[in-house]
């Protein structure tokens, strides 16, 4: 039998465009053409404009409206739902590739990515230094802040692969969303897994991993030096499905996986995964928190009350250190303390790491109820953004009162109340996945997954209630 049931692969329309010679590629150099046509249209724009109506012009621009308002959710989703999926169509990756290849040709030595960065450290401070750079210097606002942004990605990728010798080292060591899509990816059932294990088992060969295919165009061994026939969570597949093509068995496939498969094991986060999930919970906490104005308010007490003791750093920076560290800590010392108490005796770096692994699933939900409720709020003015990409004639109108602006697609309401049902189906299938994990980790991870049930459930119900 089969471990992968419904599977995609298995279906002729979509087994004939990804077993093609150009799949990946040709939908990465896709997406770099779209990632390049950003940077134009949102080069030089937005400054010295207010920055409260930056808060209409990150809508008609094409730039700012793609990246925050429908790429970064849209990804999140793909993640919860899909996996890796977006690494399959990133045009980093494939500049990271370029680089790889000009390096070998031009003879260069390369040098290995240390301890620190093979741990994933240098992802979170990635992600976290992107969390700052939105709350400190509203990147996200300005369409040139976010233009400048996209080139660094694409010069970093590049640069990594003439740098380092290992495959696909932006993706490993530095990629800001490598650790989002790592820990997210882990809750959905749909993966790529070997079909029948007997069959890989059996072969001789084994081309999914000989060294002497892997600098093939196509059809080359895992570029990622992964063992497809052999799956462990969080591995770091992109879904390049190479294996898949140079698979002599065809036994590859991507769908939902059977729960006895080794994909589907759960266990222990990595602690770059549980550092991020402590970070996420924060920065999560203040985007739901955000839909509900009354709530919000109540929220900013506390980096409100900071300013005061340092009037002469901005809000925004003070803001950004309340959401990503000092809020989380409480949070996290309360959860810490509850998992304590239940008999957690095995130290504080196992309990946080325990109590993260369970929350990770909720913080994942949270995150998604974000995604969906931006999407529905931004996409409406897509047309008038793609008619106009700088978006500086549907803002001056929308300004002025002579445009309405678009309504969102779905109201928060059903937006809270359907992620609210998600979540609690959610946190049932954690409570068993938590009995999973080592007996000593399950009353931490116990409490790090009520803590974030708690934290967003109830502020799910806020969206959901008509007075929120």
């Amino acid at each position: 039998m089969s471990q992968v049931k419904l599977d995609l692969l298995a279906l002729k329309p979509v087994r004939a465009v990804a077993l093609r010679f150009w799949f990946p590629v040709l939908l990465q150099l896709a997406a770099l053409v779209a990632v390049g046509g950003l940077v134009v249209t949102g080069f030089g724009v937005g400054l010295g404009v207010n920055s409260d109506l930056l808060l209409t012009l990150r809508k008609t621009n094409l730039t700012t409206l793609v990246v925050w308002g429908l790429w970064w959710p849209g990804m999140i989703i793909a993640a919860v739902a899909l996996g890796r999926v977006w690494c399959t169509v990133c045009p980093m990756e494939l500049l990271n590739r370029v680089g790889e290849g000009v390096a070998r040709r031009l003879g260069l030595p390369g040098i290995r990515l240390g301890k620190f960065l093979r741990a994933g450290w240098f992802v979170v401070i990635s992600y976290l230094a992107l969390q700052v750079l939105v709350a400190g210097w509203a990147i996200h606002r300005m369409p040139h802040y976010t233009a400048v942004f996209l080139l660094a990605l694409l010069g970093a990728a590049l640069v990594t692969g003439l740098v380092f010798r290992e495959s696909r080292s932006f993706c490993k060591a530095f990629c800001p969303a490598g650790a989002l899509l790592s820990v997210y990816g882990r809750t959905t059932p749909i993966q790529l897994e070997a079909r029948e294990p007997s069959v890989c088992e059996r072969c001789s060969t084994k081309d999914c991993v000989r060294a002497d295919n892997r600098l093939r165009f196509d059809k080359r061994s895992c570029p990622s030096l992964l063992r497809p026939f052999r799956r462990n969570v969080s591995d770091g597949c992109v879904l390049c499905l190479q294996c898949a093509k140079v698979c002599p068995h065809a036994n590859v496939g991507f769908g939902l996986v059977s729960t006895q498969a080794r994909i589907r094991r759960k266990g222990l986060l990595r602690p770059y995964e549980a550092a991020f999930v402590m970070v996420a919970l924060g920065f999560v906490s203040h985007e739901v928190i955000g839909e509900v104005k009354w709530l919000d308010a109540f929220f900013h007490r506390g980096p409100t009350a900071l300013a005061k003791l340092a009037p002469a750093l901005p809000f925004h920076w003070v803001e950004a250190l309340w959401f990503l560290v000092l809020f989380p800590g409480v949070v996290w010392t309360l959860v810490a303390a509850v998992g304590y108490i239940g008999g957690h005796r095995a130290g504080l770096r196992s309990l946080l790491l325990a109590a993260a692994t369970g929350a990770a699933p909720i913080v994942a939900v949270a995150h998604l109820a974000k995604a969906a409720a931006k999407i529905s709020s931004w996409i409406g003015f897509l047309p008038l953004a793609l008619s106009d990409p700088e978006g500086l004639h549907a803002f001056r109108h929308i300004t002025e009162g002579t445009l309405a602006t678009p309504a969102s697609l779905l109201g928060l309401s059903l937006v809270g109340w359907t992620m609210l049902a998600m979540t609690v189906l959610i946190a049932w299938r954690a409570s068993w996945w938590a009995r999973q994990l080592p007996s000593d980790s399950v009353v931490a991870a116990k409490a790090g997954l009520g803590g974030a049930c708690l934290l967003f459930s109830a502020v799910l119900i806020l969206w959901g209630w008509p007075s929120g």
